[in-house]
């Protein structure tokens, strides 16, 4: 008998190490979301719990909205891996490091509420939104918030 890897699982477990749960928790709940706001119809009768947590739910899925689950694990493990992780990206607000002006665009365009939030936000679209230098800047920024908090 093979046992399935769970990649949502495991993108946790290559940010965070030895406690991946939050993540593990927050990337599915996220991902479950984006695919309900897409496809209502098959998060319906979904237990989260059972059915998501285990990764059941993702593997039942066809290869288009396995792809949302792909894409969101690939765009998390780049952010993390460019800015370092704690686990107060997961509640901390956008305001501690995201420009005042730039916040609106972010909570509108990317339903961005927390600092992880960013981490589904392709980098080009930083450059977009913020320029070059504003965008160097948050990235930096994000570094420091990262490397300044104890774990």
């Amino acid at each position: 008998m093979t046992t399935l890897i769970d990649p949502v699982r495991r993108t946790a477990e290559l940010i965070c190490g030895d406690n991946p749960v939050e993540l593990e928790t927050r990337l599915k709940r996220d991902i479950f979301n984006s695919i309900a706001r897409i496809k209502p119809d098959t998060t319906e009768n979904v237990d989260f719990d059972s059915d998501v947590m285990s990764g059941e739910f993702f593997s039942s899925l066809s290869p288009p909205l396995q792809g949302i689950a792909i894409a969101r694990c690939e765009g998390t493990l780049a952010f993390y891996n460019r800015v370092g992780w704690h686990p107060s990206y997961l509640s901390e607000t956008l305001s501690k490091v995201v420009p005042e002006d730039n916040i609106g665009t972010f909570e509108t365009t990317y339903h961005a509420r927390s600092l992880h939030d960013l981490a589904y936000v392709h980098p080009k679209h930083f450059v977009k939104i913020l320029g070059k230098a504003g965008a160097a800047s948050l990235w930096e920024k994000l570094k420091q918030f990262s490397a300044s908090k104890p774990s």
